[in-house]
């Protein structure tokens, strides 16, 4: 019997969120009028994207799973501390944010918050060398938060109508 790899069950656990997430917003109220855009179109929206995404990532996987050879006893992949500790901060900086989101406001949270993720991301994965790779490093940052903020706050601001904390 072959036991599914953590990849796929990684990806079954994301569709799985997905679909729920798609149910959820499925659940919101309706537009106010027809031809409006209602409260969960747009999370629908990104939800069935990420479950055609998902699919084709599950898909790939699979066929990726069968043509691998079967792996020997012991010679499995283990997840170390650097990675564990990176799935830890960026749970810690996701709570962070939503606890911050109300007192600071939609702008500067979210600033704080894309500035930071960037930072672990990289810390985490593909650590800069020098100090010239640490000054573009930060640069980049900061411009992905101000302008990912930027753009988020005009697209449902002025193409929403919402209005942020």
């Amino acid at each position: 019997m072959k036991v599914l790899s953590g990849r796929v069950v990684f990806d079954l656990v994301l569709l799985a969120g997905a679909v729920w997430g798609l149910v959820q917003a499925r659940s919101l109220p309706a537009a106010f009028g027809p031809g409006q855009i209602g409260p969960g179109d747009f999370p629908a929206a990104v939800m069935i994207i990420a479950i055609v995404a998902l699919l084709a990532v599950l898909w790939q996987d699979l066929r990726a799973s069968r043509e691998e050879p079967r792996a020997e006893e012991g010679n499995t992949e283990r997840v170390g501390l650097a990675e564990t500790f990176g799935v830890l901060a960026t749970g810690v900086l996701l709570a962070g944010y939503i606890a911050l989101l109300e007192p600071l406001g939609f702008l500067a949270s979210t600033v704080a918050f894309l500035f930071l993720a960037v930072l672990s991301c990289t810390w985490f994965l593909d650590r800069p060398d020098g100090g010239a790779a640490w000054g573009r490093l930060l640069l980049s940052a900061a411009v992905l938060a101000v302008a990912g903020t930027g753009l988020s706050y005009v697209v449902f601001t002025y193409g929403f109508g919402l209005i942020f904390p």
